[in-house]
């Protein structure tokens, strides 16, 4: 069953961090968010060794919020997210003190709207500026889907776009801002990255030949990366970071693979490639988050043993100590989660709120069979799978013995309820309002269904979905019982 990567969506929530060193300056995030149903915000920061520190911000009734945190260490680009809430691209440093505000009614409105005001806002006017443009343009290209003729033209257009608003911003000089050139020369690193991306993301997706790829990268090859793709100096970009070395890393493999498919396949053949393309920091930093992905996608304990096996010699390459320990403690803590979900526990307790507004726990469901559903109303495959799991629910029409619920995660109650009064299910509606299920139950990627026996104990943690032909066998073994 196709499934929805959340890991992606925290690829679309990517940072990157400079010149680490000890400030005493706090940087200061306030603002007002109009026609919010949020009560929260998570802000993402980043040390220099991609680990990440997230800040909750409380939002009021009136949708007012602020924030001052010491845990940024040095200039940066973050994001802004809540479910559907999203503020992304916002660069931050210590001695900021930025006023965000905006209509949040959805996300595209937001979009729009927001306005940010304050030390810092010189930087900030680019992405503004840009987005306004965006907005108004309604450019709906969906540049993935061009063909090569296509999508060349489709990319220097975007370029030139970005690289107007750039001019008119960065030409002139900052009156408060003292990270302006820091963000100056990031930003230059992230607009060329992301043209590249898109290139490389297209000749790695299509049918070409190992020499068509060659020339069609090299010709089209963006200016900062003719001196070398491996330079410690571009780890200041998170489109470098989150999108070119992992990118850069699958375009190469195609092509190995095309040159010698059996080469691709031999054991040793990930490090030496790794080794091959990368150099310095950003060889270790590719290593290490190569192993974490690994780790992040385990969703067993079996999973995360194999994930440990086959990434140990990538660990063992890695030279800085400290990325090795933070290996270790991911490995731990991930262990440590997944042990409270092994097949005999006890599944993960909760207290949800229904459509209906009542709060519903596990107790609530002893003596029945539990399937739960995990969802989102953005998550196109979950959504597909809702004719399914209605006719495998109405199959059971009036068995006591089992019970059929969807939890929401990862969603926004606005947009949420609005699913519900579209798909109009008829099995118990819960939301995950406080994110307790998607990390007990380990939601890496949804839809995602879990079996639970009648003493509350975890049958199934990766249940077949309901349109699978296993599904009705497993849930009539656990009702006999």
């Amino acid at each position: 069953m196709k499934k929805l990567s959340l890991i992606v969506l925290l690829l679309c929530y990517t940072f990157s961090v400079i010149g680490q060193t000890k400030q005493a300056e706090p940087l200061i995030i306030q603002g007002k968010l109009t026609n919010t149903t949020e009560k929260m915000i998570k802000i993402f920061f980043e040390d220099e060794y991609g680990r990440y520190v997230i800040d909750t911000i409380n939002i009021n009734p009136d949708g007012s919020f602020y924030l001052k945190t010491y845990d940024i260490k040095g200039p940066q680009r973050t994001s802004m997210q809540q479910n559907s809430l999203q503020i992304n691209r916002i660069y931050v440093a210590p001695g900021y003190n930025l006023t965000i505000t905006g209509d949040a009614s959805n996300y595209l409105t937001l979009f729009k709207t927001k306005r940010i005001s304050g030390i810092g806002a010189e930087t900030n006017a680019y992405r503004v500026k840009l987005d306004s443009i965006l907005a108004a343009r309604n450019d709906r290209t969906a540049w993935y889907e061009l063909k090569l003729d296509e999508l060349l033209p489709y990319i220097q257009k975007t370029k030139a776009l970005n690289d107007s608003v750039f001019h008119v911003v960065f030409s002139k000089k900052a009156q408060q801002d003292k990270y302006f050139d820091t963000f100056k020369r990031m930003i230059s690193v992230d607009e060329q990255s992301m043209a590249y991306y898109m290139l490389l993301q297209h000749l790695e997706m299509g049918k070409y030949s190992a020499q068509e790829m060659e020339d069609v990268a090299r010709k089209n090859l963006p200016i900062i990366f003719k001196g070398g793709v491996s330079q410690d100096k571009y780890l200041e970009s998170g489109d470098y970071t989150s999108w070119i070395m992992p990118l850069y890393f699958a375009f190469n493999r195609k092509l190995d693979g095309l040159k010698d498919s059996v080469a691709v396949r031999k054991p040793g053949y990930t490090l030496s490639a790794i080794n091959k393309l990368y150099t310095g920091k950003v060889r270790d930093r590719y290593l290490y988050a190569t192993v974490n992905s690994g780790i992040s996608r385990a969703s067993t304990i079996e999973q995360l043993n194999i994930s440990k096996k086959k990434s140990q010699d990538l660990l063992d390459a890695i030279r800085e100590v400290s990325l090795k320990n933070d290996i270790a403690k991911a490995f731990k803590e991930k262990e440590d989660q997944l042990m409270l979900v092994q097949t005999g526990q006890p599944a993960p307790a909760f207290n949800l709120p229904s459509d209906q507004g009542k709060f519903y726990n596990l107790d609530n469901f002893k003596g029945k069979v539990l399937y739960i559903d995990l969802w989102a109303s953005w998550c196109a495959p979950c959504r597909q799978e809702i004719p399914n799991f209605k006719k495998l629910s109405e199959s059971y029409k009036g068995n006591q013995q089992i019970e059929f619920l969807s939890i929401a995660v990862f969603d926004g109650e606005r947009e949420w309820r609005k699913a519900l009064d579209t798909e109009k299910p008829t099995w118990l509606q819960l939301y995950d309002d406080k994110g307790t299920v998607a990390r007990s139950y380990v939601a890496n990627a949804i839809p995602k269904y879990i079996l639970i026996d009648k003493q509350g104990k975890v049958v199934n943690f990766n249940a077949p979905g309901p349109g699978s032909a296993d599904i009705k066998r497993l849930l009539d073994a656990e009702i006999a019982k």
